[in-house]
């Protein structure tokens, strides 16, 4: 590769497959870009774009690549068939080998709604007993040999010189599921509050720790119905401050919260095994979800134990402004000095209006510390966009 620090983009390998491994590779290169991040596994969904003027949708949640399938228990992933029979990863890895290029995979975990329709007792369970379909529940044993075996598929297939992690944890309740409407305003303590599980399998283990999961249940059902009931705008915008009080107040409430971490922290650390036996690195998203970064416990993610698990933090540094984008690098310094971090931009409009305001979220990035800039998406962005970080990107080269 030409530079120490990775630049790249993300990259779906159906765009692959429609464009063609050379034009994806001169749209690298033209963009000053040293590393193709191609998914390996997704989420369903509906896509825009707009250099090819079509809407794409993925029906299911699924693979691009064909499985070993014996490595698979009750959950067996859905394939891309198109793309796993025409061998997409492999042609674009030796492409990127032949070009000089970084080759990594992005690889989306438990984030499966296809899954989570087939097997709901083996999803999130709100405080209702509600099933949020599109979260695997990490806790649940068949979960965690899932996500394993899967990993494990990957790296002996797609063979990437480094895996950047999504969706290994509790997905929050505000999902963006299609027609999701609510007329009420959701304030930080209730999203987090609706966003703890209470399958079995969580119940469970918290019992194990002698928590008392009944008196968590009915402090959380009171808090939710008093939130719901006050509807209101101004009381929501104090609920930042109102998760740490909480924590403080109600013990249970706070080893309830630990008793998550310590999931997500145990099923990190078995991927961590994995990937170091096979000799590849592994980087990972403090959260799925864009928001502050020290809002990653919604998902039951502790920055201080990522840090010390992945061999690289890259948050997903989309805030509306630089100073959020600050704050982001401040906050996990905060509780990991030491750690080594990447960063992860968005092209969508609401976020970047302009491609300096894009160089100076990534030089911010940068001066923090970060080894790695990959933006969001190849197959989702204009011409216009795709200027935007090439620019950036030598911005970044003037500043080594």
């Amino acid at each position: 590769m030409s530079s120490s620090r990775q630049t790249g983009m993300f990259i779906y390998p159906w765009d692959i497959a429609e464009s063609g491994i050379e034009a994806v590779l001169k749209t690298l290169q033209d963009a000053k870009c040293n590393t193709a991040v191609v998914n390996s596994s997704y989420h369903q969904g509906r896509f825009f774009h707009p250099r090819s003027k079509t809407f794409r949708r993925l029906p299911f949640s699924g693979i691009s690549f064909t499985p070993e399938w014996s490595k698979y228990n009750r959950l067996r992933p859905t394939v891309h068939e198109q793309i796993a029979q025409a061998g997409i990863l492999a042609q674009m890895k030796e492409a990127c080998e032949q070009a000089g290029m970084g080759f990594h995979t992005w690889w989306v975990g438990l984030h499966n709604s296809t899954l989570g329709f087939a097997h709901p007792d083996l999803c999130v369970q709100n405080i209702w007993g509600d099933t949020y379909t599109y979260a695997l529940c990490p806790s649940q044993l068949e979960v965690q040999h899932y996500a394993k075996a899967l990993f494990t598929d990957t790296l002996e297939q797609v063979k990437p010189e480094r895996i950047l992690m999504e969706a290994t944890a509790f997905l929050p309740m505000k999902h963006g599921e299609h027609h999701e409407v609510c007329l009420l305003p959701l304030g930080e303590s209730l999203q987090w509050l609706l966003s703890l599980c209470f399958c079995g399998a969580c119940t469970e283990r918290a019992e194990s720790k002698r928590i008392d999961v009944g008196a968590v249940r009915q402090l959380v059902s009171r808090l939710v119905s008093q939130m719901v009931d006050a509807d209101s705008l101004s009381l929501v915008s104090a609920e930042a401050r109102e998760v740490a009080f909480l924590l403080l107040e109600y013990p249970e409430l706070y080893h309830y919260q630990q008793s998550r971490l310590e999931v997500v922290e145990g099923l990190w650390r078995g991927l961590k095994e994995i990937a170091l036996s096979m000799g590849t690195a592994l980087d990972g998203f403090p959260s799925s979800t864009p928001f502050f970064v020290n809002q990653s416990y919604w998902e039951g993610v502790s920055l201080r134990k990522a840090a010390a698990t992945l061999d690289r933090v890259v948050p997903l540094a989309y805030g509306d402004s630089i100073d959020d984008v600050a704050y982001t690098f401040h906050a996990i310094k905060l509780v990991a000095p030491e750690a080594a971090l990447g960063a992860a931009f968005s092209l969508h409009h609401s976020q970047i209006q302009s491609a300096v305001e894009l160089a100076a979220r990534v030089k911010t990035a940068v001066d923090a510390g970060a080894q790695s800039i990959v933006y969001y998406n190849l197959g989702l962005v204009n011409n216009r966009r795709l200027d935007w970080i090439k620019q950036a990107n030598l911005a970044v080269e003037e500043w080594r």
